[in-house]
């Protein structure tokens, strides 16, 4: 009887200090306390060392400069600015090249300079956010962070996020945050939806979403709507872990009131979604060109009497929120569990039913 009633007691104690321990690992708000994991964020302003080149002296200039970026110039030339492709197409030396992008792209780089004289601001953010990282994946290496200045009119369309994670580095092109008023962006090119994003405010988390896209890649290409819509939620929900104090806009990259529509409709928006679509498991382009393209809006979808209406991409808004719905239903899964669930498994037990 009393080996019995030592045993209850010591359950007791164990339950108690296990309840405990979790109290000191999460905050208050969910979040898991990070303040004991380590991170220093070195940031390699490229931008400044290259436009400082005197171009008078180039080739002792560029070994200078390729002494101190061995790596990260020759990508450069290669992929972030065209200094490779003038040489090689219009029968420049290396040195020549570099001299007319140089001179075409000063103006540029006084602009960013002008704006951006230290980035203290992004560096303690990226730390906050690193561990974050290391906390739910401790194997993450802190990336070499370099900073640069390119041109306008990427070839690659996810450029035009300001940020690349490549090979351990992370790298933040300084020209896509300008300011959404900065006169040098086409708004042809670059139209109101887009523009309101190049501000420094988004320096951080867009920096960590290409991180996030590394980590969990878009497992959905090949399959059908629904499924692809809740791969990319997925990217988003990492988001949410990696960034639980910023806000949604600056994950989604949509405006504050477009924002407070979408989750005021939240079930209209599903509604319209069904009626418009039967079949969730369509793998019609155009339907997932509508609801998981970037835009202004998203054709047959609710907007209100003052123009309000629901933003491009929301196929990803409603994929996150069903992976969302998933996590809460199912709080005994890691994050790493959740992201590995067939995403038709998460669409069938989320049992999604917005109001």
């Amino acid at each position: 009887m009393m080996n019995k009633t030592v045993n209850n007691s010591m359950r007791f104690i164990i339950s108690i200090l296990l309840f405990f321990a979790g109290i000191s690992c999460t905050n208050s708000n969910g979040k898991p306390n990070v303040s004991d994991i380590k991170v220093n964020v070195k940031m390699e302003r490229f931008d400044k060392d290259f436009f400082a080149i005197d171009t008078n002296r180039i080739d002792q200039s560029l070994n200078e400069l390729q002494r101190k970026y061995p790596s990260f110039l020759p990508l450069y030339s290669e992929f972030l600015s065209p200094i490779n492709a003038m040489a090689t197409q219009q029968g420049k030396t290396y040195e020549q090249a570099v001299k007319i992008f140089y001179n075409s792209i000063k103006p540029l780089a006084d602009a960013v300079e002008k704006k951006y004289k230290n980035l203290d601001n992004v560096r303690s953010g990226l730390e906050q956010s690193f561990k974050y990282i290391k906390h739910y994946y401790a194997s993450f290496k802190i990336p070499n962070v370099i900073v640069s200045v390119e041109s306008f009119n990427p070839d690659d369309p996810q450029e035009v996020y300001g940020t690349t994670y490549y090979q351990d580095t992370l790298i933040i092109s300084l020209q896509m945050f300008l300011g959404s008023d900065f006169a040098g962006y086409d708004p042809v090119q670059y139209p109101d939806y887009l523009r309101r994003r190049f501000n420094e405010d988004y320096i951080v988390p867009n920096s960590i979403r290409s991180i996030a896209n590394h980590i969990y890649t878009d497992n959905g290409e090949s399959t059908s709507l629904i499924e692809q819509m809740i791969e990319r939620g997925k990217q988003w929900y990492l988001l949410d872990k990696f960034l639980p104090e910023a806000s949604d806009t600056l994950k989604t990259g949509y405006s504050k009131n477009q924002t407070e529509f979408i989750k005021k409709n939240e079930g209209n928006i599903w509604g319209e979604f069904l009626q418009s679509t039967p079949d969730p498991y369509t793998v019609d382009q155009e339907r997932m060109k509508n609801y998981l393209g970037e835009g202004p809006f998203t054709q047959d979808m609710p907007h209100d009497l003052q123009g309000n209406g629901t933003p491009g991409n929301i196929g990803q808004w409603i994929g996150w929120r069903i992976v969302q719905k998933f996590a809460e239903n199912k709080p005994e899964m890691t994050l790493q569990e959740i992201l590995t669930t067939p995403a038709k498994m998460i669409f069938q037990e989320a049992k999604y039913k917005p109001k």
